[in-house]
């Protein structure tokens, strides 16, 4: 992609942030989707039509993909996908952990991504074989390869059988390191892990493709490594059941835990 393309992604999530400044704090009005946990607010689709605003003027003929407003086909190789506000829950509560995600895939591959927080005004960015930035700095994975010191995270979909939900978390609670994290936000944890705040990240089953496709990619740029929840080669980007990690140890650790239950 050209450097205007990548500048008018970040011009984009950046407008969808500005949206989402103006509601957060604000009681809002969350409407259901596909379940009770799964729901919408004001603020989700402001954001969602002040980012298409620019993204259909600036890429005319390329496919959408969009949480609220759903799917554009317009015959194209390319295809925006739209998350514009991850941790809708988080943001409802009043908590400052979500995000603007925003990734272009060509033929069902990531080749650019940008991850807006606008409380903390950081952006992440990543283009296919050019690296990860954060404001843009170059950013890179943590250098921790002591399982007993890593943090790893955990993000599923909403219609993850439960109990499997719990014996994950709990293999993980009760192995010895320094902390798990179940944030709610996927998107902003993969720009943690990108820039060397945690070490491993587990995305399970039934997450969709809006809440990972810019972050897998800008981990990926950062130098994490990847490999499928049995440890297997990736091989369909879209793949919503994967293991990010920092270092070979960690990820055979994480791995060995995720066997176990």
């Amino acid at each position: 992609m050209k450097d205007k393309d990548i500048k008018n992604l970040v011009r984009a999530a950046h407008a969808g942030g500005k949206v989402l400044r103006k509601y957060f704090g604000k009681t809002l009005n969350p409407t259901e989707k596909s379940t009770l946990w799964d729901f919408q607010t004001e603020a989700d689709v402001g954001s969602e039509k002040a980012i298409l605003k620019i993204l259909k003027k600036e890429f005319p003929k390329y496919n959408i993909h969009a949480e609220e407003e759903g799917k554009t086909d317009n015959g194209s190789e390319f295809t925006i996908v739209i998350d514009p506000l991850d941790g809708t829950n988080n943001f409802v509560l009043g908590i400052p952990n979500f995000s603007v995600s925003i990734a272009v895939l060509h033929k069902n591959k990531a080749v650019a991504g940008v991850i807006y927080q606008p409380i903390l005004d950081q952006t992440y960015c990543a283009e296919k074989s050019k690296g990860a930035y954060l404001n843009g700095n170059k950013i890179k994975i943590s250098k921790i390869t002591d399982p007993r010191k890593m943090t790893v995270a955990y993000t599923c979909g909403y219609r993850n059988n439960r109990s499997k939900i719990v014996g994950i978390l709990s293999g993980l609670m009760m192995s010895e390191h320094k902390r798990v994290a179940f944030n709610w936000s996927p998107a902003y944890d993969y720009c943690l892990l990108a820039s060397g705040k945690i070490e491993s990240m587990i995305t399970d089953s039934g997450t969709e493709i809006y809440d990972f496709g810019a972050g897998k990619l800008i981990a990926l740029e950062a130098g994490a490594i990847l490999t499928d929840l049995s440890g297997k080669k990736e091989k369909d980007y879209r793949n919503d059941s994967f293991l990010l990690s920092n270092s070979v140890k960690i990820h055979k650790y994480v791995l060995k835990i995720l066997k176990s239950t």
